[in-house]
């Protein structure tokens, strides 16, 4: 990293592990011309700022900015200052999310955002939370009658058919938490309802009920 940051004009690029690279980028000259990227390409703008052009329209990142390119969409980036332009890339074989989330638009990211909520929403979300509202109240039931069960994402996406980023996704718009956190809130409550009423800790404990 230290050399990185001396060469003004090196580009360093790694792979962290098989189908995931992370690529740094300090005033590189190299003409940038329309092209493709097979990977989900997600960058975050340290310094200066550049106009994102796709097929439809154009985009104005500046530092600070967070990125997301869908794989295999054309794209040009064209920094307004090449001699104060520095940013870094991470570039994500679909293997990896693909079970779990679609990206298809190109999106500018300001400030902290949650990237299974913000990244995976496409213009229908609105209409897929509403046709997967019984299938989360099904799981919520589930979470309420299984209370001292492990509960896994696995058991919740065959029980519910929705897949496990749905599940998150739907689940937090519906109840402001995840399936997970919520289990643990509800066992809690629970025990502090035994509790109130009279009943052992290690009683409790032993039953499995927190």
């Amino acid at each position: 990293m230290g050399s990185f940051k001396e060469d003004r004009h090196m580009e360093f690029s790694r792979s962290i592990i098989e189908g995931v690279e992370i690529k740094l980028c300090r005033n590189d000259p190299h003409a940038y011309k329309h092209h493709v990227h097979n990977e989900l390409s997600l960058g975050y703008i340290v310094e200066g700022s550049t106009d994102l052009t796709l097929n439809d329209r154009t985009i104005h990142y500046q530092s600070g900015d967070g990125v997301i390119i869908p794989p295999l969409m054309t794209h040009r980036c064209a920094p307004n200052d090449i001699n104060h332009w520095v940013y870094i890339m991470l570039f994500i074989d679909p293997g990896y999310y693909g079970d779990l989330v679609s990206f298809r638009q190109a999106k500018k990211l300001i400030g902290y955002q949650e990237l299974l909520l913000e990244f995976g929403d496409d213009e229908n979300s609105e209409v897929i939370a509403a046709n997967a509202s019984d299938s989360i109240n099904m799981i919520h039931d589930y979470i309420l009658n299984h209370g001292k069960d492990n509960i896994t994402l696995d058991q919740l996406q065959q029980i519910s058919g929705l897949n496990k980023f749905s599940i998150i996704r739907n689940f937090k718009k519906l109840y402001t938490t995840t399936p997970s956190a919520y289990h643990l809130q509800y066992r809690v409550a629970e025990a502090k309802r035994l509790l109130g009423k009279g009943a052992d800790v290690f009683d409790i404990c032993d039953r499995g009920r927190i």
